[in-house]
């Protein structure tokens, strides 16, 4: 297996913060399709490196995979996020929507850009760790940035490539938040997990109840939604499974294709405890270690009148890379 070529630190932007970056894998294959790569961190910290290892998916997928940057969460003095704000970090920040901005304008810069770099611009799947979660499931589900909804009108504008669609035909999802709403209000002193949504949406979901409705991803699903993959463990105490089971509810409800797996035993990041996250960059390994972790899968498969069904998996593999790979071949080959 060829070992794929890489490019990185190619702009895709330029934000008054800064340069926003991308990093592209691309596989020894002709017109491969576009997989890009939204990492977490809680909107205010890693960086686009914060990735399971591209290169072996790149080749062993046959898809061409896009890190993308985005503009992390600024966070005032005295936060309760405090300890999650790296300063070093050279990733430019914003304030929100300005990540979603951010990663719409690389999908419709990577669609701009295909013929030059040799990937296939009709098909691109989104996939994304934790707060990349919630962008890619954002992403696969609001097609034109412009349309992420009135209370955020005046914050959301196409510069880069706007020609282009930033739409998606897939997304991947894992531990991603789908319906901020889940959260309850936090009051003020709130510990540091506690903070982050509402310094994310500018204020509490009592002051600001739009913006967290239209910043959920569950509230944007139609029949016209991309087919998802989701993943997310049933113990997982920084993202609730229950985002990803209202995601997948409301997929099912508009007659969309989706496959979620439930880890039984395992919390964020595929660990046991949280003390033990490390980053996305161990999280495939964790994900697919033997023996296979007990998992529960749901899958929703719709068929038209007088049509046959035509599932995403014909026989389901346990969560990991394959599977992964397998959903790619169905939904952007």
């Amino acid at each position: 297996m060829a070992d794929p070529t890489i490019q990185k630190g190619i702009t895709y932007a330029e934000r008054e913060a800064g340069e926003m970056k991308l990093d592209l894998y691309l596989p020894e294959r002709e017109d491969p399709p576009l997989v890009v790569y939204v990492h977490g961190g809680g909107w205010i910290a890693e960086t686009r490196s914060n990735i399971p290892d591209p290169e072996q998916y790149a080749a062993e997928w046959g898809c061409a995979i896009a890190s993308v940057s985005y503009r992390l969460q600024e966070a005032p003095e005295g936060a309760a996020v405090e300890e999650m704000y790296d300063p070093a970090n050279p990733t430019p920040r914003g304030t929100f929507p300005d990540h979603f901005v951010d990663v719409k304008a690389g999908i419709r810069w990577l669609r701009a850009h295909a013929d030059e770099y040799g990937y296939d611009a009709d098909q691109i799947a989104a996939w994304g760790s934790s707060a990349g979660g919630h962008l890619a499931l954002l992403a696969g589900v609001v097609d034109d940035v412009t349309d992420l909804g009135d209370a955020f009108a005046d914050e959301v504008e196409k510069t880069v490539a706007p020609n282009e669609s930033s739409a998606v035909q897939a997304v991947v999802s894992w531990y991603g938040a789908a319906d901020f709403r889940l959260v309850e209000d936090e009051s003020e002193g709130a510990q540091e997990s506690e903070g982050l949504i509402p310094l994310l949406l500018g204020g509490p979901q009592s002051e600001h109840p739009e913006r967290w409705a239209q910043a959920s991803p569950v509230t944007h699903v139609t029949p016209e939604s991309p087919p998802a993959l989701l993943m997310h463990g049933r113990k997982d105490e920084v993202v609730d499974v229950e985002h990803s089971h209202r995601f997948f509810d409301a997929l099912e409800g508009a007659g969309v294709d989706a496959v979620f797996y439930e880890l039984h035993d395992l919390n964020h990041v595929w660990v046991e405890s949280v003390e033990d996250i490390e980053s996305e960059r161990v999280a495939m390994d964790l994900l697919a270690a033997d023996p296979t972790h007990a998992q529960s899968v749901y899958e929703a498969t719709h068929v038209e009148d007088g049509g046959s069904p035509e599932p995403l998996f014909v026989d389901l593999p346990p969560a990991g890379p394959e599977a992964i790979r397998r959903f790619l071949e169905r939904t952007i080959e």
